[in-house]
């Protein structure tokens, strides 16, 4: 910016004649306010200064988040925690991980920013066995000056390739035995195993992969997964939740049964298959499956529906 443009801006905001003739703008990044929560696994206690310079910045048609270390030096690993979504939703929230690399005094890592109007809540961890852990903050990718998202939207959301993680137990039964990978995928080279134990009528798992912002921003219409009962068979039913977790939790179940048995089966769940759910609240979603234990169920492959076309539609 030349000395002239300077002058004048400054010029101009003189102009403006004070506070009263302001307009306030919101943040395109800045710390989150009030009570949070952070994932499961996170140590709150680690929880501590040395982050005042951490930001998401535009730069080259990217969102980088970029941490210069203040007194205490970074232990590796350094890893960016992040989730898209406005603050809130804490207790259901859809976390990923990426890791962070060191260039010079600066740690930083790329979002992969599918959605400019959605904010994209992070934070950071260093270290392993002493961690560093720093506050929340959240970036809107448009006001950061993006004009056009950095990737494409996928309206895949889980395959389990890279793991199991964003899936989790949702039975109380202290027999239920823990989920794992399998390789007996219907696509690629992993499926979610689910057990159904002796002494239990039914087993229920849950992810936060399925968001409201799905619907009101991409405008996804409903969900397709692919279910299968090894060596056996079952039935699988199908809710989707707003504000899971809380006081203010609204729970509908689908009006759509599965009937599982030994061949991979592809189950469609419409979002009008779930009548009067707040959709664009949306924030978790479950499967419970009852058969005759002990059964393994697996599951593979959900997306959502919509506009988009994939191979094998």
């Amino acid at each position: 910016m030349t000395v002239f443009r300077v002058a004048l801006l400054l010029l101009l905001v003189g102009c403006l004649g004070g506070k009263s003739h302001a307009q306030t703008r919101p943040a395109a990044d800045s710390w989150v306010g009030g009570a949070t929560v952070f994932p499961r696994g996170i140590n709150t206690n680690d929880l501590g200064g040395g982050f005042e310079s951490l930001r998401a910045e535009h730069l080259a048609e990217q969102l980088k988040v970029r941490w210069v270390p203040g007194a205490v030096a970074a232990q590796p690993p350094v890893t960016l925690h992040y989730s898209v979504d406005p603050p809130g939703h804490w207790l259901a929230r859809d976390w990923r991980t990426l890791p962070m690399s060191q260039r010079g005094m600066v740690w930083e890592a790329t979002l992969p920013v599918e959605e400019l109007d959605v904010p994209i809540v992070y934070f950071v961890t260093a270290g392993s066995a002493s961690r560093q852990l720093s506050p929340m903050r959240a970036v809107v990718p448009r006001l950061t000056g993006m004009e056009k998202p950095a990737r494409v939207f996928w309206p895949f959301l889980d395959g389990f390739e890279d793991g199991i993680a964003g899936w989790t137990l949702a039975s109380t039964a202290s027999s239920a035995a823990p989920l794992k990978q399998s390789p007996q995928a219907h696509d690629g080279n992993a499926a979610l195993s689910v057990t159904l134990p002796v002494g239990e009528p039914a087993v229920t798992v849950g992810t936060a992969r399925v968001r409201g912002w799905h619907y009101s921003h991409q405008l996804a219409t409903g969900l397709r997964i692919w279910l299968r009962a090894p060596g056996g068979g079952g039935k699988a039913r199908f809710t989707l939740h707003a504000h899971a977790h809380t006081p203010q939790a609204v729970s509908v179940v689908s009006v759509v049964e599965a009937t599982l048995n030994d061949k991979w089966q592809r189950v469609e769940l419409s979002f009008s298959s779930f009548p009067k759910f707040p959709h664009v609240s949306a924030d978790w979603f479950t499967i419970e499956f009852s058969g005759q234990a002990p059964q393994e169920f697996l599951v593979d492959d959900l997306r959502l529906l919509g506009r988009w076309k994939l191979p094998g539609d």
